[in-house]
């Protein structure tokens, strides 16, 4: 009988000596508000090629790389609008196999990005059969314990994954961006948006409120 198909999302929560040591240094530096792990090669030669997109100063970071023991060759963006880009080939670390170890089963993929959160734990999507991520969960290394967000049939529709948003809702969301109205805590607010704009409150909140209905239904297909 074919089995059927569920995604999972996790979050993962470390031992401090299980913590990746680039995961402790963004949660330590004040310049560094968060990373995450958009695309990654396998493992063939004892080393991992990755794509971090980081939230922060980059200089910190390359120093970091430049100290790391582990670190063969990498390049960083420049920041735009206080975010880069990292591409970064690295020794296989135990800290490392840690990770592939945990999730390195079976049907399951990761599906990207793997987000390294500020208080320490790490988001992971996982693809795969109930079996095989009924026992990623339950059989995590020392060390390293999940929970589950959430877990259901995995469906994703065929054709670009990008939200089809009007250029006025496009540009609402922009402002918004930019204003501190979706930072935690709340900078901006719906006036400043429809300010910036030059059109009413209850237009720019509606723009808002009809970008992040089409947003969120895509991403919860």
């Amino acid at each position: 009988m074919l089995a059927s198909m569920k995604y999972a999302r996790l979050r993962v929560h470390h031992d401090p000596d299980r913590l990746h040591p680039m995961h402790a240094f963004e949660m330590r530096h004040d310049d560094i508000e968060r990373a995450a792990l958009l695309h990654w090669n396998t493992v063939l030669d004892e080393t991992n090629t990755m794509v971090f997109r980081v939230r922060g100063d980059p200089e910190p970071f390359r120093a970091k790389l430049d100290a790391r023991a582990a670190t063969v060759a990498y390049s960083l963006t420049e920041a735009v609008d206080g975010v880069f880009y990292c591409c970064v080939r690295d020794r296989v670390t135990e800290a490392d196999r840690g990770y592939i170890d945990a999730f390195a089963r079976g049907t399951l993929v990761v599906v990207p990005p793997v987000a390294f959160e500020p208080d320490g734990t790490t988001t992971v999507t996982l693809v795969g059969t109930p079996a095989d991520i009924d026992a990623a969960v339950s059989e995590l290394p020392a060390g390293l314990r999940a929970t589950v967000e959430s877990v259901g049939p995995y469906r994703r529709r065929a054709g670009s994954s990008t939200p089809r948003l009007t250029d006025r809702q496009r540009e609402a969301v922009a402002v918004a961006v930019d204003c501190g109205y979706y930072d935690s805590p709340r900078e901006g607010t719906v006036a400043d948006v429809a300010a910036d704009l030059d059109i009413s409150p209850g237009t720019a909140a509606e723009h808002l409120r009809k970008a992040e209905e089409t947003v969120m239904g895509r991403l919860v297909e």
